[in-house]
């Protein structure tokens, strides 16, 4: 929400548009998590996950 109003105030974009710079963000960021997981999967063979 903050990146949207941020968005909307300093660029002074439409609501359209900034939704669309905030999905875009959302998607970006999400694709570079996988990518970093599926890299230290990879370096980091045999090593136990233990979820808390």
């Amino acid at each position: 929400m903050r990146l949207l109003q941020r968005a909307i105030r300093v660029c002074g974009l439409s609501l359209e548009v900034a939704v669309l710079l905030v999905d875009y963000h959302i998607r970006r960021n999400e694709r570079a998590r996988r990518s970093h997981t599926k890299t230290w999967l990879a370096r980091h063979e045999g090593v136990k996950i233990l979820r808390l």
